[in-house]
Formats: C-alpha cells, structure tokens, sequence
C-alpha cells in the first residue's frame, strides 16, 4: 500500500513538471496536453465514475436510475471487484436475486485477492440466505469470518444463526460480535433479539435503550424494541416505538415486512 502511495505521488509530481514545461513552451499546446489527460482519466476511471454517479442517484431514492449506472460500470470490464460486489448487493437489495447471484458467480469464477474474494462470497450468502438456503449461507459465512472478520459479516451471521433456531448458539456469537463491534447498530440489535427471543427481556431492553441513542435508520431496531417493551407491559412506550418503526424503508434484505409492524400497531392500540 505503501509502494503504491509514493508511486502516485511520482507520477503525479512528473505530470505537474511536464504540464508547467508545456505551458511555458505554449499555451495552447498546454491547454491541449490538460484537455487529453483529462479525457483519458475519465477512459481509464470510467467505471469507477459511472458507480459513482449510480451510488449518489440510488442514495438519492432514484434506485431504477442508480441501478441503471450500475450496469453501465459493470458492463465496461474494467470495474474494480468492490464496485461489482457493489452493484450485486444493491441488485440484491432491489429483490433482484437471479442477476445478483450472475454478477456475484461470474465475479468468483474470475483471480482475485484473498479480500475480495472473501467479500463476494459473504454477498454470495446473502444471496443463498433470500433463496431460502439458510443452512448453506450460514455455512459460507462461517468459513469466511475464519480468516475474514468484518462487523457486517457478524451481523450477517449472527441474524442467520438466530434464524436457525439455536438461541444458546446464537448467543454465544452475538456475544462474540458485541465484544468486536460494540457500538454497530446491526450488532445491537442482533443481540437484543435474541435475549427477548430467550425471555431476557431487562438484557434486551438494555441493549435495546443503547441502541436507540445511536438513531439507528432501520425499522427493525424499533420493531424488535416494541416487541421488547410490550414483553415488559410497558404498552405505551412500545406503540411509539412500533409507530416510529414505519417511519423507516423497508427493503428486500429487511427481517421483517409492514404487516409485521402493522400487525404489533393493532395489538398494542387493544391492550391501550
């Protein structure tokens, strides 16, 4: 990395001296040399521009129109592995699995560094994860974070192993996950899950109150808080937060629907 940086800082000193020497030379011919670097780092950074435009349109709420420069990055053949995983995860997310699982397989079928390969197949389980494979996703998971540990694949894995049913399992990897990411709200709310999944609802709701001071922007967090608190009987509370929860898109890769929450909205409003 370090080799890389001093060579980009060569080249780039070499660019300045050659740009003032034309300069001096002719203006014109100065303004020529800027106008063809230019045009040939935009050829040479293409993709990575096109991805860049597609992330700040999806971002934006113009998915179709993010997705669209997505596939333009993709189809020029020179887009880095992050930018396809990129484009494969927002795929995913827009319930598009069949394409998503394409780009992620022909990826993998290509040479790649141990880091980027290890990041395709933890998307590749999430693929596997929406087909309704759990068991293989939550294998390919835990064959990565062997030697691949990251926060989102411990948030991954930890929501697929409380989907499996083991909580005892479960919790002892959630536990592992908070000890490395204590502050990542997909991890808080992992393990406040499965406390109240094993009736431990004062550690879930501890878990619960540090979440929220985090403003997480996923309707899960405020869901799994309510079902939480109407555990405890504190009725009221749990209706703002199950309330709160519609406030928050929910997407393809989300836990739960709107009829899940609309449903717990209903119960509540009975019991007040």
């Amino acid at each position: 990395m370090q080799k890389g940086i001093w060579v980009n800082i060569l080249v780039f000193i070499v660019f300045v001296i050659v740009t003032v020497i034309i300069f001096k030379a002719n203006i014109l011919y100065g303004l020529i040399f800027l106008l063809a670097v230019l045009i040939l780092f935009t050829f040479i950074k293409r993709a990575v521009i096109l991805a860049i435009i597609g992330r700040t349109n999806y971002f934006k709420g113009n998915v179709e129109k993010g997705l669209a420069w997505f596939e333009k990055a993709y189809k020029t053949g020179v887009a880095k592995p992050n930018t396809i995983v990129s484009y494969a995860y927002l795929l995913l997310k827009s319930g598009n699995i069949k394409d998503s699982e394409r780009v992620l397989e022909n990826l993998l079928r290509t040479h790649l560094e141990t880091n980027d390969r290890m990041l395709a197949k933890s998307n590749i389980a999430l693929v596997k994860w929406k087909k309704g494979e759990l068991d293989n996703a939550i294998e390919t998971l835990q064959e990565v974070i062997r030697d691949f540990e990251t926060t989102n694949i411990y948030g991954s894995l930890g929501y697929m192993l409380i989907q499996k049913g083991d909580l005892d399992k479960a919790l002892e990897f959630n536990l592992k996950a908070y000890d490395y990411n204590s502050s990542n709200t997909i991890i808080l709310d992992n393990l406040g899950q499965n406390y109240y999944l094993r009736q431990e609802y004062d550690k879930a709701a501890d878990i619960y109150k540090n979440l929220l001071e985090q403003n997480p922007s996923f309707p899960e967090a405020y869901y799994n808080y309510g079902l939480v608190l109407k555990a405890k009987n504190e009725n009221e509370k749990a209706l703002e937060m199950a309330k709160k929860a519609l406030n928050y898109k929910i997407s393809f890769l989300s836990t739960i629907k709107k009829e899940n929450i609309d449903e717990l909205i209903e119960d509540l409003e009975k019991i007040s």
